[in-house]
């Protein structure tokens, strides 16, 4: 499908990647921030909802920098995101990212892929799409593959960004 409008909102991880280079067959609106929490994207979305050209698909990523931040009880702030892309663009597909496989030293190891369990029942429920970038990040000893993070373990080497387009791509 081509020309699809594509939203995508989020952290620096949606900001610090050209997906106009990457999908030039499709309009990206790239709508990321770096520093950005749950909340932050929350309090900007009446400007996003408004944007002049609707969507066709809205992918989000966020939630890092809350887990960062060791801030765990952002769902209903999330479940708030996703009802209001939903609300402002009902003919589009709205696809939430899982957290990627990062590791900070004064949480638990599972810490991530926990809350990606609740991500994803949260997606369910809202009848949200899923793209479960998780596992796509890990070598083959389970731990997070350092080839596709940058030396701060959070954000993504062009290789990383390779496999998360990679992934995006099935989806279009």
């Amino acid at each position: 499908m081509q020309n699809t409008k594509l939203l995508l909102v989020g952290d620096s991880l949606i900001e610090f990647f050209n997906w106009q280079a990457r999908f030039p067959n499709h309009i990206v609106l790239n709508r990321g921030r770096a520093g950005e929490t749950v909340q932050g994207l929350l309090s900007r979305m009446p400007h996003l909802s408004a944007e002049d050209i609707p969507p066709d698909l809205v992918m989000i990523m966020t939630g890092t920098n809350n887990l960062a931040m060791d801030d765990l009880f952002f769902l209903p702030d999330y479940e708030k995101i996703i009802d209001t892309f939903q609300a402002a663009y009902p003919a589009a597909k709205i696809i939430v990212t899982s957290l990627l496989p990062v590791k900070f030293p004064w949480q638990a190891e599972d810490t991530a892929s926990r809350l990606n369990t609740s991500i994803k029942q949260l997606a369910e429920r809202k009848q949200a799409d899923v793209l479960d970038l998780y596992p796509l990040f890990l070598n083959a000893d389970g731990n997070p593959n350092s080839t596709l993070f940058l030396d701060d373990g959070v954000h993504l080497s062009d290789q990383g960004y390779g496999v998360w387009a990679e992934a995006f791509a099935k989806i279009l």
